[in-house]
């Protein structure tokens, strides 16, 4: 079975398909992603699909594979052309402020904290970050 990925406004992820992987194929048998999304229009009459791998996490394929776009995406999730990558939303803190502060990895889609965690339980403070760089997590 192959994955397809609906790209809405803003890059970000609408639904998460499953296809045959007979429709993604030519007549010898070669899987190509223009077929699955070509397949994907003529049914939805929507054209921006992306491929995604079941399987990949991280950048890392989970049965020892080739990673692929970096996440499985969810709904909610952003699709960046310019990395070909999927990633989550920016985090929010415990206050429910966005993490402003944290960058995103372009070869995981993993969000990243501009301090590193504490060993114990946290959470991420972005007022506190943005009134002292230094600080930001906040022991539980």
């Amino acid at each position: 079975m192959a994955h397809f990925a609906k790209i809405g406004l803003d890059n970000q992820v609408t639904q998460v398909l499953v296809v045959r992987t007979i429709d993604t194929m030519t007549e010898g048998g070669i899987e190509k992603e223009e077929i699955g999304v070509a397949h994907l229009t003529s049914l939805t009459g929507h054209s921006t699909w992306k491929k995604c791998s079941f399987n990949t996490r991280e950048n890392v394929h989970l049965e020892g594979g080739t990673p692929f776009r970096a996440n499985y995406p969810s709904i909610g999730w952003f699709y960046d052309s310019t990395h070909d990558i999927f990633y989550p939303p920016r985090p929010i803190d415990q206050d429910g402020d966005s993490c402003a502060s944290w960058t995103l990895n372009t070869t995981t889609g993993v969000w990243s904290a501009p301090i590193s965690r504490p060993t114990y339980q946290h959470l991420w403070d972005e007022s506190l970050y943005q009134s002292d760089n230094t600080k930001g997590w906040v022991l539980i």
